[in-house]
């Protein structure tokens, strides 16, 4: 019988739609934005953006605005800056398609819930900015990565190097400092239910029969 031969082209597959549909609509939406800003226009970041206290009266959250609750949730697409999309992506399109393997769409989405909606939450009562960006995804994932290698009893050196980098430079960040903060407790908050919600199990595979095996005897001795 002839060798099946392998095929020369390189094949594709989709391994985190979830992590990949994310990664994609924040960069169309920093490209429109972008776009839109260049020619004079209203950038997407109006509702791209979590509100922010009652200090700041032009971008004060309004409980009377349907729209306000939407963007609770919604900031984490949005970015001002080329260099801070591409350094949140970074992280997450490198670690997300092997936490969403781990826990599964469903629960990676709950955490993104989780972390967007503490960030707006936290940007509506203490901030007077505007808030945008998925540092509070980058980091939940950052902190999950690590809990996995705790859980294995083997933690390595680069782990905690990168958790400790992006930690420092978050806290020291110049200008935007108190936005990385809330950034981080939005992250502590969504990996705690990566933390407490066990991971998703594999089904078990059947026990394989031997093709020698014998038929086992019924109660009277019967095969």
């Amino acid at each position: 019988m002839a060798s099946r031969k392998k095929s020369k082209f390189i094949s594709f597959y989709f391994d985190s739609p979830l992590v990949i549909i994310f990664a994609v609509i924040s960069i169309l939406i920093m490209v429109l934005n972008t776009i839109a800003e260049s020619r004079g226009a209203v950038g997407l970041l109006g509702f791209f953006s979590a509100p922010t206290s009652f200090k700041a009266e032009a971008t004060a959250f309004n409980f009377r605005n349907p729209v306000h609750y939407l963007r609770l949730f919604f900031h984490i697409f949005g970015q001002r800056h080329w260099a801070g999309l591409v350094r949140d992506l970074s992280f997450i399109l490198l670690l997300g398609p092997q936490l969403e393997k781990l826990y599964g769409t469903k629960l990676l989405l709950l955490m993104f819930s989780v972390c967007a909606f503490v960030t707006g939450v936290l940007n509506v009562c203490f901030l007077s900015v505007p808030l945008c960006g998925a540092g509070c995804i980058a980091f939940m994932m950052i902190l999950l990565t690590v809990y996995m290698s705790i859980k294995k009893q083997v933690v390595p050196v680069s782990c905690v190097l990168l958790l400790l980098l992006y930690t420092g430079q978050s806290i020291s960040s110049t200008g935007g400092g108190n936005t990385e903060i809330v950034h981080l407790i939005a992250g502590i908050c969504g990996s705690l239910f990566g933390m407490i919600q066990p991971e998703k199990k594999k089904p078990a595979a059947a026990p394989k029969k031997s093709a020698g095996a014998a038929p086992e005897a019924g109660e009277d001795g019967s095969v």
